[in-house]
């Protein structure tokens, strides 16, 4: 655990240091090209973390050996990952160096959203760390690739270009579709949702999650297959409440801070992604497999907190509020960490403790 404690300290010092002291554009691009460097050498020197990595492993190995006609056979829902894995092995890269080049384009989307859509990026990458981003970028890696197309596309979204969006969304869905199910955010992450609706959509929450079992079975029929063999399986499992509870909490936060965001349009964003996260969380206690439809919505998390603690930056007349910036900071930065030390106690993703390549080739027999 103490890298990952010597990290949080380092990235989250120097931006402090980088960013708060020298603001600006080249500050941040600073900070962050050293983000980077330090997130893609943690996730891509680790071995045998990560609930998938061996499985990962021997997909590299297998379709190394196939043709591109069996990959696209085989594999015709999600191609793109496998087509990856082939261009690999053909430029003569180990699976550790194909994880390099993997973890070099999740972080590379990642800085770069925080880099054009962040007040505060160190706070950004306290809780890409902290928010359990990187955890899931070193154990599901199709569906990371698939979140990572959702950030390149979220300029779309923001700017309503459906077009662009659309595109990029089947890219990463071609990695892992489960990005195709949250396509309709691009219509729902703007609409403004009023008290009617409000009470509409927690009464269509309730019935779903009374009745899932049931409604799952009428729609299992329409699901790829992958989908469909969950029923009955280990992914099937539920969750214990206690794993709602910090989702719920920061859906509160955000709710609660909500007239310090003063853009509409990204106070709305905020506002839903934080409540869709929130109720996708709470089917996690009927099957923890429909977490990872989560991570998406959640992915706003990284830009909302930074601008609820900048907004108390501005020094308004009047009598003292009783948050402060420094205090709002504080707060924001707790819950983080809360989030971390859950993550870890409950081992998320199977990332804890960190193992690394060199302490796998120590221990090696000679």
């Amino acid at each position: 655990m103490t890298i990952y404690y010597l990290t949080i300290i380092l990235l989250a010092g120097s931006g402090w240091a980088l960013t708060t002291k020298k603001t600006g554009k080249s500050a941040s691009f600073l900070y962050l090209a050293l983000a980077f460097l330090v997130l893609v050498f943690l996730s891509s020197f680790r071995y045998a973390i990560g609930f998938d990595y061996f499985s990962y492993r021997n997909i590299y190995e297998m379709v190394s050996q196939w043709s591109f006609r069996e990959i696209f056979s085989v594999h015709w829902m999600e191609p793109f990952f496998f087509i990856a894995c082939k261009l690999a092995y053909l430029a003569g890269c180990t699976y550790p160096v194909f994880l390099i080049f993997v973890n070099l384009f999740l972080m590379f989307a990642a800085m770069q959203f925080i880099y054009r859509f962040s007040k505060l990026p160190w706070v950004s990458v306290y809780l890409f760390i902290c928010l359990q981003f990187l955890s899931h970028d070193m154990n599901l890696i199709r569906q990371s690739i698939a979140a990572a197309f959702f950030l390149l596309a979220y300029p779309s979204l923001k700017d309503r270009k459906i077009l662009p969006y659309t595109l990029f969304i089947i890219a990463g869905g071609l990695f892992h579709n489960s990005l195709l199910f949250l396509y309709p955010l691009y219509f729902l992450l703007p609409l403004k949702i009023n008290k009617k609706s409000a009470i509409s959509l927690l009464l269509l929450t309730a019935v779903t999650y009374l009745f899932f079992d049931p409604l799952f079975l009428i729609i299992r029929p329409l699901l790829p297959e992958k989908y469909a063999k969950y029923l009955g399986g280990y992914f099937w499992n539920p969750n214990s409440f206690s794993y709602v509870v910090l989702p719920v909490l920061y859906c509160l936060l955000i709710y609660l801070f909500r007239s310090r965001i003063e853009d509409s349009f990204q106070r709305t964003i905020y506002l839903n992604s934080a409540l869709y996260s929130c109720i996708i969380n709470l089917f996690i206690t009927k099957h923890f497999i429909l977490e990872r439809f989560a991570i998406y919505p959640f992915l706003f998390s990284l830009t909302a907190i930074p601008d609820i603690i900048c907004s108390y930056r501005e020094k308004k007349c009047g009598r003292k509020p009783v948050l402060t910036y420094h205090r709002t900071l504080l707060l924001f930065l707790a819950f983080g960490m809360a989030y971390f030390m859950f993550a870890a106690a409950n081992g998320y993703h199977h990332v804890y403790p960190y193992i690394s390549l060199l302490k796998r080739s120590c221990s090696a027999p000679n």
